[in-house]
């Protein structure tokens, strides 16, 4: 009987079926979307990570190392296969450096071959090429000895170099992280490359270093690699558990697990974090739109089983029995949507997907899901009870009038909506009860769901009571169609509940898109201002006077490229070439920096006029006249140089100061003969006698340099010196306290720059993270090219010369404002410099837009879209059927004299005032909600604090979204009109009205 009752049904229920399936479709894909998203999140984070951030490397003196490698990736389906190693340390008989004999499962494929080959038998051994060794040639190892006992003890093992490599690329994850080698081919005083061999060395060798337990004890290690694409946003809590098992390792063992996990681990964590509250919060307000969507149409089936509901009653069933006859077929339909609801769900969130997110995010049906299809469901349970209800205790004699008697729409239930709105709204926005320091806060996107759901129940009351106002009009003038059209407006039945779901739905849809157009616009500006400019070419470190002429060689016309270096801080530190900055078009708004141009900023940022001290030889030596040191104290005498190819000053030791003056001299570094080196300063070290009543001050003059190049002597030209406020002769002190240092005057000791935030007179970093003084603000701005948080840029002349070195994490980088780099980066290489990766500033808008704030969003986009056109098609629906059951009352009107273009005027003025009324009520709340909520809403997983955001809502897509409404609501209601009228015959009246 249920299923013949739908069949005579079967227009209205199918309408309910599938009005029932999309909501439980659309809430369904929040989930997966949202499973999809921390995914992204994860592989996000790993392959952002540093390469000591992507895995392990599991240390072990005591054996057994794929066992242990073994348990501790158990369960773990994210990881590639362990790479094996093992390794010894030790010195060699008459060489100061230490090296590191090293075997590595597939090294020969990392290591470019130069000569001879691979090792393939025990002993064997491959060198580096600027270690020296030839192809051939034995090297003993301290440490290393073989097995063989003779009477004098085990004797250093003879390995013989088989081949001879180069350093491959720098970053090679294969190493993970490790310096086993120079990537510049120039390993330091102290530490030489790494000899590379096979593990049957071991079986033939002891290791006798110190802290080996026993002989023959060589460390195993094994390099276990996360492989991202593998990982997904439910392997949080594996990663977690595998990082705290690497912690805990060494403190319970002998064993040592290398990693820096824990920090894409807190990466992942911050970022899956700022998904799930404001992905809950677009899910609840998609499940709040599909309840009010199945409230009304499943109360419409209930309500069109009346009068069988009625006559149930009559023939004595009792109220239980017919309470189950009236939910029998809402509920079957709402059963049967739920299965079919979420399939199609699953396949639209695959589309959405594979559209937003990154390629290779795999789709799965998490729990939640399920959970989110039959809270959306629930709503239609809620509504066939309610319509139950009031149809089983509603007169018989009312389910059987023509005209049945219109009662009005109670204030209760919208007065206590509009008040849980209205607190709603004030604890979001004005307590700040779940509001964070920062201003932002996830539960700023309940607010338009709150404010278009206030403004929709409003409008739904204003409508009727305007269109009464123009009863008066419609008497006198406007004719037939205009008279019924505001009548049925202000009297129908559906008018207030299509009101209410469009305003609902299109007050979300606005703000939606008001949200990720402002969004988007914030995107861009952070991300152009912290690249800096269009690209940021990121090449291997070298000195700043190197980067500085190899750019100006591959751009001599100074248009296209500029050099930078970036020092952390803080405060943050970007040095460049000024006016080649402004030349390339580097983010910048002269209204965040008091109306000043980017080019009137670089002019203020002169490069230094003073010639730099420079030397080119073998030996330097400095003439000095000085107070005579007090007795039993040592007065050393230091000079520092930069020197070309290194990062690092080079300080040479020029003696001890004896009687009142002294010639001086010592080596220069073997670079400096090649290559000028610069003169940096003079420095003293006093030396105490073990006791001593006074501390000493020697007070010291340089009054002569010279440099001797080719065996002749040549003396450099004396400069301005900088020690001792006021003195520029070239003295400075000796002394325990408040010691002086003697630099050449190259440089402003306070230099101009542009300060972004509260600098004030702090001190900068400088290149070499040294804090060495404060700088001259010439320029204050809001916000300025690669600064992320407060900072100073500066000329990258000015702090070279101020500097000793640059510090070993600053950034070295070629700002351009090309998109297409290649013939820039070849020119570049050409100079000399090594390109490692380059960023645009559409790969950074691209990353801010995959955290969990953008996804959300992206989330919010979608499903408030097809919430909005579902709305749309169930108003649509909702006024043809109110029409259709006025058709009686339309051939009555037909039959009696009306016009049919009066009737269709009226059919069509009926749909055109109740959707527009409903589509403007929900632009005019989406407009107001973006402006209350949008610089309260989270945008980025750590807010940025420089530039300001401008949350610009673009009027063109939101002109777009409500001109494309009004057009497919005006096209449908002409169609609607129109079916209605070609079914309205007069015959109609000698049928008996059901």
């Amino acid at each position: 009987m249920i299923l013949r009752g739908l069949w005579e049904r079967r227009t209205l229920s199918l309408v309910v079926l599938l009005i029932a399936i999309v909501p439980i479709a659309s809430a369904a894909v929040g989930p997966i979307y949202s499973a999809a998203a921390r995914t992204t999140i994860a592989r996000d984070a790993v392959k952002a990570a540093p390469l000591e951030g992507r895995g392990w490397r599991y240390t072990t003196t005591q054996g057994g190392i794929e066992a242990k490698v073994a348990a501790f990736t158990a369960g773990a389906d994210f990881t590639g296969p362990p790479v094996l190693g093992m390794e010894a340390s030790s010195g060699r008989p008459g060489d100061r450096r230490a090296f590191s004999l090293v075997w590595q499962d597939g090294q020969c494929r990392h290591l470019p071959l130069v000569e001879g080959s691979c090792p393939d038998a025990a002993k064997e051994v491959m060198a580096s090429q600027a270690s020296g060794f030839k192809v051939g040639e034995k090297i003993r190892l301290s440490a290393v000895v073989d097995v063989e006992y003779t009477p004098t003890g085990r004797k250093p093992a003879s390995l013989t170099v088989v081949g001879i490599y180069r350093p491959g690329p720098a970053g090679d994850p294969f190493w993970f992280g490790r310096t086993l080698f120079s990537p510049t081919g120039e390993p330091s005083q102290d530490k030489a490359d790494a000899l590379f061999t096979v593990p049957e060395t071991r079986l033939e060798t002891y290791n006798v270093s110190g802290g080996q337990g026993e002989e023959g004890g060589w460390t195993d290690y094994a390099v276990v690699s996360i492989v991202a694409d593998r990982l997904e946003g439910t392997d949080l809590a594996k990663l977690a558990a595998m990082q705290a098992t690497a912690e805990s390792t060494g403190r319970t063992s002998g064993d040592i697990v290398f990693s820096r996990v824990a920090d894409t681990v807190r990466a992942v964590t911050a970022g899956a974090g700022a998904l799930g509250v404001p992905t809950l919060l677009v899910i609840a307000q998609v499940v709040a739109l599909g309840w009010m969507l199945l409230f009304q149409t499943v109360g419409d089936l209930v309500r069109a089983r009346g009068a069988e509901i009625a006559l149930a009653r009559l023939r004595g069933h009792g109220r239980a029995r017919v309470w189950l006859f009236a939910l029998a077929e809402p509920l079957l339909l709402l059963a049967a949507a739920v299965p079919l609801g979420l399939l199609p769900g699953h396949a639209a969130a695959g589309v959405m997907i594979g559209a937003l997110l990154p390629a290779g995010i795999p789709v799965t049906f998490p729990p939640e899901a399920a959970l989110a299809g039959v809270a959306a469901m629930l709503g239609g349970v809620l509504a066939a009870a309610m319509a139950a209800w009031r149809t089983a205790t509603r007169p018989v004699t009312e389910e059987w009038r023509r005209t049945p008697r219109r009662t009005a729409r109670g204030w209760v239930l919208d007065a206590v909506v509009l008040a849980v709105t209205a607190v709603g709204l004030v604890e979001l926005l004005a307590t700040g009860l779940i509001t964070d320091v920062s201003g932002s806060s996830s539960g700023a996107l309940a607010v338009p769901g709150l404010i278009a759901l206030g403004v929709a129940l409003l409008a739904a009351r204003a409508l009727p009571v305007l269109t009464r106002r123009l009863f008066p009009v419609t008497r006198r003038r406007g004719g037939l169609g205009p008279f019924l059209a505001l009548r049925q407006v202000a009297r129908g039945p559906v008018t207030a509940g299509s009101v209410i779901v469009l305003g609902a739905a299109f007050g979300l849809a606005t703000f939606a898109v008001s949200a990720w157009s402002a969004t988007s616009g914030d995107y861009a500006e952070t991300a152009r201002f912290h690249n800096g400019a269009a690209t940021a070419i990121t090449v291997r470190p070298v000195e700043p006077s190197r980067l500085i002429d190899a750019v100006a060689a591959a751009d001599p016309g100074g248009r296209t490229a500029a050099p930078v270096i970036k020092v952390p801080g803080p405060p943050q530190l970007i040095a460049t070439d000024p006016q080649r900055l402004a030349a390339v078009g580097a983010a910048w708004r002269p209204d965040l920096a008091a109306g000043a141009s980017l080019a009137q900023a670089a002019a203020r940022l002169p490069t230094p006029s003073e010639p730099r001290v420079w030397v080119r030889g073998d030996r330097f030596r400095a003439e000095v006249k000085h107070d005579r040191p007090p007795e039993g104290w040592t007065m050393k005498l230091f000079v520092t140089f930069r020197v070309p190819g290194q990062l690092r000053p080079a300080q040479l030791p020029l003696g001890d100061l004896a009687g009142r003056s002294g010639v001086h001299e010592w080596n220069l570094p073997p670079a400096c003969r090649q290559a000028r080196c610069e003169l940096r300063a003079f420095r003293g070290q006093p030396v105490p006698p073990e006791q001593f009543e006074d501390p000493a001050f020697v007070r010291v003059t340089v009054t002569g340099m010279a440099v001797r190049d080719q065996g002749r002597w040549r003396s450099l030209a004396m400069p301005r010196w900088d020690a001792d406020p006021g003195r520029r002769d070239g003295t400075f002190a000796i002394t325990m306290v408040d010691n002086q240092t003697l630099r050449p005057a190259t440089y402003d000791e306070r230099p101009p720059a542009v300060a972004v935030g509260d600098i004030g007179t702090r001190v900068v970093p400088g290149l070499d993270n040294a804090y060495a003084g404060p700088v001259r603000t010439v320029v204050a701005s809001a916000a300025a090219p690669g600064l992320t948080d407060a900072g100073v840029l500066v000329n990258l002349e000015q702090a070279d010369r101020m500097a000793y070195g640059v510090h070993d994490k600053a950034a070295y980088q070629v700002w351009t404002g090309l998109t297409d780099t290649a013939a820039l980066e070849r020119e570049l290489e050409r100079q000399g410099l090594s390109v490692v990766s380059r960023r645009h500033v559409a790969d950074l808008t691209a990353s801010f837009a995959g955290q969990g704030p953008g996804l959300a969003l992206l989330l919010l986009l979608a499903s408030a879209l097809a919430a909005a056109a579902l709305a749309l098609g169930r108003t649509v629906l909702a006024l043809h059927t109110s029409a259709r059951r006025r058709g009686y009352e339309l051939a009555a009107l037909e039959a009696s004299g009306a016009r049919v273009a009066a009737l269709r005027v009226a059919l069509l003025l009926e749909q055109v005032i109740t959707i527009a009324a409903g589509t403007l009520a929900g632009l005019l709340a989406g407009l107001v909600a973006a402006r209350v909520a949008l610089g309260r809403i989270p945008q980025f997983t750590s807010p940025p604090v420089t530039p300001p955001l401008p949350h610009e809502v673009a009027a063109v897509p939101v002109v777009l979204v409500a001109g494309a409404a009004l057009l497919i609501s005006l096209l449908a209601a002409v169609v609607v009109s129109e079916l209605l009228l070609r079914g309205i015959r007069v015959e109609r009246l000698r049928e008996t009205p059901t």
